[in-house]
C-alpha cells in the first residue's frame, strides 16, 4: 500500500468523521463542555499562537483562533486558561508491548493511543471490544498488529502465544487468520539474529508474499529488522514501515534514496536503541523532577535496565545519523518508543523519543508531528492525532512551548481521553511495607511427598512459552534430616532458560517487601559439581528477574549468595528469589536445605 493510497484513505475517513462531527452537533447538545482557552495550539499540522478548543462530549466541538469563548460553548462550561501553556493532540507511541498496567501507565504521561507490535490476539481482541463499545477513559486506546513471526523465531521467547509461519504456501491462508483475529495491521518480524545471537527467520522470498497477502485485504505490512541489509531486503519485497531502525551498520544514500522513493515510514524507536548503545537514557528520565514522581517503582527498574552492553557512543552517533538523513530526504519518521524494553517504560519514554527525535534533526515541530499527525496518516487511525472539530477529545496541555522546547511535553498540566479530565496518577510510597527480618524460611524437615512448604512453587520458563520441566521431592541427609531434592530438564525453546522452585516473600509474586535488612540468601546445596543459578525478583528489576550463579558439589556445602549481587535489585521491593538449575540445556539435578536469609 503506497504513501498516495494511504493519503486517500485518510483524506476519506477525515471526511467522514467531520460530517458525523457535524451531524451530532446540529441537535441539543446535551454534555456540558469543557473549554481550554487561550493556548498555543499545535493541531498535530500547524502551530496557533493562541486559541480556544471547546470539548463536548468525546469529540472536539471547536477550534478558533484568540481568547474569545464561542457562544455556543453556553454558560455552564468548564474554563480552563491555558495561557503560557501548549495544547496537543494526546500523543502515539508507534511501538509498545503491552500486558499488566502498561496502557493505564502510557495514559498517565500523555499517551493516548499506541500500537502495539506483539501481544496475544485474544488480549488484543478483548481491548478492541472495549473500545468499540464507548469510551475508554482510563487508559490509552491500542491498535495491535497481527504478528508473523516462525517457529523458534524473534518474538517466539517473551512468553507470548504466537501462531507461527513455517510454510511459505500457507502464507494466504495464515494472513487471512490474523486479519480473522481482528489485525489492525500486521506486523513481520525479520530478524537473523546477526546483530545478536542466530536466529531462524523467513528467506527473503517469503516476504514479498506476506506483503502481498496483507494488502489484499488492505492492511498495512510493517516489518521488525535489526540490520541495514535486511531494511533494504524488506523494502525492496513492498514493506510499508520499519518499526525498528537498524543498528549494525550506515544505510548509506542508496538505503536512504530506497526508502524515500518506497515511499515507507520508519519509526526508529531511539529510546532503546540508545539502550542498545549504553549511552544512558533512562536512568536520566527517571530521575527528571517532571518525570519521577509519577513512575511506578517496576517503572523507575524498567528504565535503570540495560543490555549488558559497553558504552558506544560512536554507534549512537551513526543511528541519529541516518535518522536524520532519512528525514531529511522526505522519509516520514514516527515516535515509537518499544516499551517496556530495558531502558525503557510505558508512557515516559515517549518524551525521551521526541528529544532524541530533535537530537536527530527534526524541528519540535516535527518531532510533534512524529507523535500525533504523522502516526494517524501512516497507519490510518483517522479520529485522533490532530485537534479538529469532530475529532475525538484526547488532548494534553502542557505548561511552557513544546513547539520550541520538546522537553516541554513532560510538565503535564492536564490529559482528556475521550473527551474526560484523566487525574494523573502519584507513585505509590514504599513506606509501610512488611520487614523482612533474618530468618530461617525452612528446614524441609515437614516436607512430605512431593507437597513443597507454603509460598513456594515449581518455576520454569513454560510460563513464557519455554518447554523447561521441574519435579522436587524429599531427599534424606547423611544425619537424616530432610532436603529438597529438585530435578528438572532445561530445553529449547526459551532465549533465557530456567527450571527450579520459586520462594515468595509476600503474600503473591507482585506483592513487595522491605528486604533492606537482608545481606545474603543462603542454604546447603549439593549437585553434579557444576554451575547453578539463583534469581531475584523485584519492583526495581520490572518484570526481567536478575540471575547470579553458585557451584554446588558432590558434598554438601554452605552457599551464600549476597543481594548485592543481583544487579539492579533494591531490596526495598523485593518479590521473590529462585534457586535452580544452569541455563545450559540439559538435565540436572540440586539439593538444597536450610534456606535462609542472613544479615
Amino acid at each position: 500500500m503506497g504513501a498516495s493510497r494511504r493519503e486517500s484513505f485518510r483524506l476519506l475517513r477525515v471526511a467522514a468523521v467531520g460530517v458525523c462531527g457535524l451531524t451530532a452537533f446540529s441537535g441539543v447538545a446535551l454534555a456540558q463542555p469543557t473549554v481550554i482557552q487561550g493556548a498555543r495550539v499545535f493541531t498535530g499540522d500547524e502551530v496557533l499562537p493562541t486559541a480556544t478548543v471547546v470539548i463536548r462530549g468525546r469529540t472536539v466541538e471547536s477550534l478558533t483562533p484568540g481568547i474569545d469563548i464561542p457562544a455556543a460553548a453556553g454558560t455552564e462550561a468548564e474554563v480552563v486558561d491555558g495561557t503560557g501553556m501548549t495544547l496537543l493532540p494526546g500523543l502515539i507511541d508507534s511501538h509498545t508491548h503491552n500486558f499488566g498496567p502498561a496502557l493505564e501507565q502510557a495514559l498517565n504521561f500523555g499517551v493516548t493511543t499506541v500500537l502495539d507490535m506483539l501481544t496475544a490476539e485474544a488480549l488484543a481482541a478483548q481491548w478492541r471490544r472495549q473500545q468499540a463499545a464507548g469510551a475508554v477513559p482510563d487508559r490509552a486506546d491500542v491498535f495491535a498488529g497481527g504478528p508473523v513471526t516462525v517457529a523458534r523465531g524473534h518474538g517466539t521467547q517473551f512468553g507470548v502465544a504466537l501462531p507461527t509461519l513455517d510454510d511459505p504456501e500457507q502464507t494466504d491462508t495464515f494472513i487471512a487468520d490474523r486479519v480473522a483475529a481482528g489485525a489492525d495491521f500486521i506486523k513481520v518480524i525479520y530478524e537473523a539474529g546477526t546483530a545478536g545471537r542466530p536466529l531462524p527467520t523467513f528467506a527473503a522470498t517469503t516476504l514479498p508474499r506476506i506483503v502481498a497477502a496483507a494488502h489484499r485485504h488492505d492492511l498495512l505490512a510493517v516489518f521488525h529488522i535489526s540490520t541495514a541489509e535486511a531494511a533494504g531486503e524488506v523494502i525492496a519485497a513492498g514493506a510499508d514501515g520499519l518499526v525498528h531502525m537498524y543498528f549494525d551498520d550506515a544505510g548509506g544514500p542508496e538505503f536512504i534514496e530506497a526508502a524515500r522513493e518506497a515511499g515507507i515510514f520508519v519509526v526508529p524507536t531511539l529510546a532503546v536503541l540508545e539502550t542498545i548503545a549504553a549511552t544512558g537514557g533512562g536512568r536520566e528520565l527517571a530521575a527528571d523532577p517532571l518525570i519521577a514522581p509519577f513512575l511506578t517503582p517496576e517503572q523507575r527498574g524498567g528504565l535503570g535496565r540495560d543490555f549488558g552492553r559497553a558504552p558506544d557512543p560512536e554507534l549512537m552517533a551513526s543511528i541519529l545519523a541516518d535518522v536524520g538523513a532519512l528525514h531529511a530526504a522526505g522519509v516520514p519518521i514516527l515516535a515509537g518508543s518499544d516499551a517496556p524494553n530495558p531502558g525503557t517504560t510505558h508512557g515516559a519514554s515517549i518524551h525521551r523519543e521526541l528529544e532524541l527525535l530533535v537530537r536527530a534533526g527534526l524541528t519540535p515541530v516535527e518531532a510533534l508531528r512524529a507523535a500525533t499527525a504523522g502516526a494517524v496518516d501512516a497507519f490510518d487511525l483517522d479520529d485522533r492525532g490532530r485537534i479538529a472539530a469532530g475529532l475525538k477529545a484526547d488532548l494534553i496541555l502542557v505548561r511552557g512551548d513544546a513547539t520550541a522546547d520538546v522537553r516541554a511535553t513532560r510538565d503535564i498540566a492536564a490529559i482528556w481521553k475521550d473527551g474526560s479530565r484523566f487525574e494523573r496518577r502519584s507513585a505509590e510510597p514504599t513506606t509501610g511495607r512488611r520487614r523482612l527480618e533474618p530468618s530461617l524460611l525452612t528446614d524441609f524437615e515437614d516436607l512430605g511427598g512431593a507437597t513443597l512448604p507454603p509460598k513456594w512453587s515449581h518455576s520454569t520458563d513454560a510460563f513464557a512459552g519455554g518447554k523447561s520441566t521441574v519435579t522436587t521431592g524429599a531427599a534424606r541427609r547423611d544425619d537424616g534430616g530432610n532436603a529438597l531434592r529438585i530435578e528438572g530438564e532445561i530445553k529449547e525453546g526459551f532465549a533465557f532458560p530456567w527450571s527450579g522452585i520459586m520462594i515468595l516473600l509476600g503474600s503473591q509474586f507482585n506483592d513487595p517487601v522491605d528486604a533492606s535488612g537482608i545481606r545474603a540468601l543462603a542454604f546447603d546445596a549439593r549437585g553434579e559439581g557444576s554451575a547453578y543459578q539463583a534469581m531475584a525478583f523485584a519492583e526495581s528489576l520490572g518484570m526481567q528477574p536478575a540471575a547470579a550463579s553458585f557451584e554446588a558439589g558432590e558434598e554438601w556445602g554452605r552457599i551464600e549468595i549476597p543481594l548485592a549481587s543481583f544487579s539492579g535489585l533494591d531490596p526495598s521491593g523485593a518479590w521473590a528469589f529462585f534457586i535452580g538449575g544452569p541455563t545450559s540445556r540439559g538435565v540436572f539435578w540440586i539439593e538444597i536445605d536450610n534456606v535462609e536469609l542472613v544479615e
